[in-house]
Protein backbone atom coordinates (compact mmCIF):
# COMPACT_ATOMS: atom_id res chain seq x y z
CA UNK A 1 0.00 0.00 0.00
CA UNK A 2 1.31 3.56 -0.76
CA UNK A 3 1.76 6.05 1.71
CA UNK A 4 -0.27 9.71 1.13
CA UNK A 5 3.00 11.11 0.47
CA UNK A 6 4.44 8.69 -1.85
CA UNK A 7 0.98 9.23 -3.70
CA UNK A 8 0.67 13.11 -3.73
CA UNK A 9 4.25 12.95 -5.28
CA UNK A 10 2.96 10.86 -7.76
CA UNK A 11 0.23 13.07 -8.74
CA UNK A 12 0.21 15.18 -12.13
CA UNK A 13 1.84 18.25 -11.94
CA UNK A 14 -0.04 21.61 -12.96
CA UNK A 15 1.78 24.51 -14.86
CA UNK A 16 1.29 26.24 -10.95
CA UNK A 17 3.77 23.61 -10.01
CA UNK A 18 5.72 23.96 -12.89
CA UNK A 19 6.38 27.88 -12.52
CA UNK A 20 6.91 27.65 -9.41
CA UNK A 21 9.89 25.43 -9.37
CA UNK A 22 10.70 27.45 -12.63
CA UNK A 23 10.66 30.20 -10.36
CA UNK A 24 12.96 28.37 -7.50
CA UNK A 25 15.82 27.55 -10.67
CA UNK A 26 15.49 31.50 -11.19
CA UNK A 27 16.47 32.43 -8.00
CA UNK A 28 19.05 29.53 -7.55
CA UNK A 29 21.03 30.69 -11.05
CA UNK A 30 20.66 34.23 -10.33
CA UNK A 31 22.11 33.33 -6.96
CA UNK A 32 24.88 31.63 -8.58
CA UNK A 33 23.62 28.19 -6.92
CA UNK A 34 23.76 26.56 -10.54
CA UNK A 35 25.13 27.84 -14.00
CA UNK A 36 23.16 28.91 -16.91
CA UNK A 37 23.74 25.94 -18.75
CA UNK A 38 22.64 23.58 -15.72
CA UNK A 39 19.84 26.27 -15.17
CA UNK A 40 18.57 26.15 -19.25
CA UNK A 41 18.89 22.26 -18.67
CA UNK A 42 17.17 22.11 -15.52
CA UNK A 43 14.32 24.47 -16.53
CA UNK A 44 13.71 22.31 -19.69
CA UNK A 45 12.96 19.66 -17.47
CA UNK A 46 10.87 20.87 -15.36
CA UNK A 47 8.58 22.64 -18.10
CA UNK A 48 8.34 19.14 -19.71
CA UNK A 49 7.71 17.49 -15.86
CA UNK A 50 4.74 15.44 -15.20
CA UNK A 51 4.55 14.40 -12.08
CA UNK A 52 5.14 16.27 -8.57
CA UNK A 53 8.30 14.10 -8.28
CA UNK A 54 9.99 14.47 -11.45
CA UNK A 55 9.94 18.02 -10.10
CA UNK A 56 10.89 17.53 -6.90
CA UNK A 57 13.89 15.82 -8.28
CA UNK A 58 14.85 18.93 -10.30
CA UNK A 59 14.64 21.18 -7.26
CA UNK A 60 15.64 19.02 -4.07
CA UNK A 61 19.29 20.44 -3.46
CA UNK A 62 18.36 23.90 -3.69
CA UNK A 63 17.69 26.73 -1.04
CA UNK A 64 13.86 26.91 -0.43
CA UNK A 65 13.24 23.35 -2.10
CA UNK A 66 9.20 21.93 -0.92
CA UNK A 67 7.87 19.05 -1.28
CA UNK A 68 4.55 19.53 -3.33
CA UNK A 69 1.95 17.77 -1.69
CA UNK A 70 -0.82 19.30 -3.94
CA UNK A 71 -0.75 22.43 -6.46
CA UNK A 72 0.02 25.81 -4.99
CA UNK A 73 -1.38 28.97 -6.05
CA UNK A 74 -0.12 30.71 -8.72
CA UNK A 75 -1.33 34.25 -9.51
CA UNK A 76 -0.51 35.82 -12.65
CA UNK A 77 0.99 39.04 -12.34
CA UNK A 78 -1.28 42.26 -13.35
CA UNK A 79 -1.75 43.00 -17.04
CA UNK A 80 0.80 46.00 -18.15
CA UNK A 81 1.21 48.20 -20.52
CA UNK A 82 4.74 49.57 -21.70
CA UNK A 83 4.69 53.19 -23.46
CA UNK A 84 7.20 55.02 -25.91
CA UNK A 85 5.93 57.85 -27.31
CA UNK A 86 8.97 60.18 -28.87
CA UNK A 87 11.14 57.91 -26.27
CA UNK A 88 12.38 54.51 -25.37
CA UNK A 89 11.25 51.64 -23.21
CA UNK A 90 13.12 48.10 -22.16
CA UNK A 91 11.92 45.55 -19.46
CA UNK A 92 15.34 43.57 -18.62
CA UNK A 93 16.28 41.75 -16.18
CA UNK A 94 14.25 39.79 -13.42
CA UNK A 95 10.81 40.69 -13.65
CA UNK A 96 7.29 39.18 -13.47
CA UNK A 97 5.93 38.58 -16.97
CA UNK A 98 1.95 39.12 -16.56
CA UNK A 99 -0.36 37.05 -18.17
CA UNK A 100 -1.32 39.86 -20.75
CA UNK A 101 1.04 42.55 -21.80
CA UNK A 102 0.51 45.62 -24.10
CA UNK A 103 3.41 47.49 -25.95
CA UNK A 104 2.78 50.78 -27.87
CA UNK A 105 5.78 52.66 -29.30
CA UNK A 106 4.78 56.00 -31.50
CA UNK A 107 8.14 57.24 -33.22
CA UNK A 108 10.21 55.70 -30.43
CA UNK A 109 11.01 52.12 -29.82
CA UNK A 110 11.29 49.37 -26.76
CA UNK A 111 12.62 45.82 -26.24
CA UNK A 112 10.91 43.04 -23.95
CA UNK A 113 13.53 40.95 -22.69
CA UNK A 114 11.37 37.72 -21.26
CA UNK A 115 15.20 35.79 -20.71
CA UNK A 116 15.63 35.98 -17.07
CA UNK A 117 11.94 37.10 -16.40
CA UNK A 118 9.39 34.74 -14.51
CA UNK A 119 6.49 33.52 -16.08
CA UNK A 120 3.12 33.85 -13.49
CA UNK A 121 0.98 32.85 -16.77
CA UNK A 122 1.45 28.83 -18.94
CA UNK A 123 -0.14 31.27 -21.52
CA UNK A 124 0.95 34.84 -21.80
CA UNK A 125 -0.41 36.87 -24.19
CA UNK A 126 1.83 40.60 -25.81
CA UNK A 127 0.03 43.10 -28.08
CA UNK A 128 2.20 45.19 -29.91
CA UNK A 129 1.54 47.76 -31.96
CA UNK A 130 4.32 50.45 -33.65
CA UNK A 131 4.08 53.81 -35.13
CA UNK A 132 6.94 54.86 -37.27
CA UNK A 133 9.17 53.48 -34.56
CA UNK A 134 10.69 49.94 -33.45
CA UNK A 135 10.24 46.75 -30.79
CA UNK A 136 11.87 44.13 -30.01
CA UNK A 137 10.94 40.87 -28.30
CA UNK A 138 13.91 39.09 -26.62
CA UNK A 139 12.57 34.90 -25.81
CA UNK A 140 14.94 32.22 -24.15
CA UNK A 141 15.53 29.07 -25.86
CA UNK A 142 12.45 26.57 -24.08
CA UNK A 143 9.33 29.30 -24.45
CA UNK A 144 6.93 28.31 -27.17
CA UNK A 145 6.01 31.58 -29.36
CA UNK A 146 2.76 32.17 -31.26
CA UNK A 147 3.18 35.08 -33.71
CA UNK A 148 0.75 36.71 -35.92
CA UNK A 149 0.76 40.55 -36.74
CA UNK A 150 0.42 42.64 -39.37
CA UNK A 151 2.72 45.81 -41.09
CA UNK A 152 1.57 48.12 -43.11
CA UNK A 153 5.14 49.69 -45.16
CA UNK A 154 6.90 47.97 -42.56
CA UNK A 155 7.73 44.74 -40.88
CA UNK A 156 6.15 42.87 -38.40
CA UNK A 157 8.95 39.63 -38.11
CA UNK A 158 7.06 36.29 -38.61
CA UNK A 159 9.74 34.07 -37.97
CA UNK A 160 11.41 33.10 -34.78
CA UNK A 161 14.71 30.23 -35.17
CA UNK A 162 13.90 26.72 -33.10
CA UNK A 163 11.58 25.28 -31.52
CA UNK A 164 10.41 26.23 -27.42
CA UNK A 165 10.46 23.05 -25.18
CA UNK A 166 7.32 20.58 -24.34
CA UNK A 167 5.50 22.20 -21.69
CA UNK A 168 7.26 25.30 -21.72
CA UNK A 169 4.99 29.01 -21.47
CA UNK A 170 3.54 29.66 -24.71
CA UNK A 171 3.88 33.77 -25.49
CA UNK A 172 1.36 34.81 -27.98
CA UNK A 173 1.97 38.00 -29.92
CA UNK A 174 0.32 39.65 -32.06
CA UNK A 175 -0.38 43.49 -33.06
CA UNK A 176 0.76 45.86 -36.06
CA UNK A 177 3.55 48.06 -37.33
CA UNK A 178 2.61 50.98 -39.32
CA UNK A 179 6.36 52.63 -40.74
CA UNK A 180 7.85 50.51 -38.36
CA UNK A 181 9.22 47.43 -37.30
CA UNK A 182 8.38 44.29 -34.52
CA UNK A 183 11.34 41.74 -34.27
CA UNK A 184 11.52 38.89 -32.30
CA UNK A 185 14.47 36.75 -31.57
CA UNK A 186 14.78 33.81 -29.21
CA UNK A 187 18.03 34.38 -27.47
CA UNK A 188 20.36 32.32 -24.63
CA UNK A 189 20.88 32.99 -22.07
CA UNK A 190 24.43 35.07 -20.69
CA UNK A 191 27.01 33.29 -18.96
CA UNK A 192 27.56 35.20 -15.35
Amino acid sequence: MSSPASRSRSMRAADTDRIQVAQLLTDAAASGTIGVSEYESRLARAYAAQTCDELDRLSADLPGAITRGRSGTCRPAPSSTLLAILSGYERRGRWNVPKRLTTFALWGGGVVDLRYADFTAHDVEIRIYTIMGGQTILVPPEVNVDLRGVSVMGSFDHSIEGEGAPGAPCVRISGFALWGSVTVKRKKRKAA
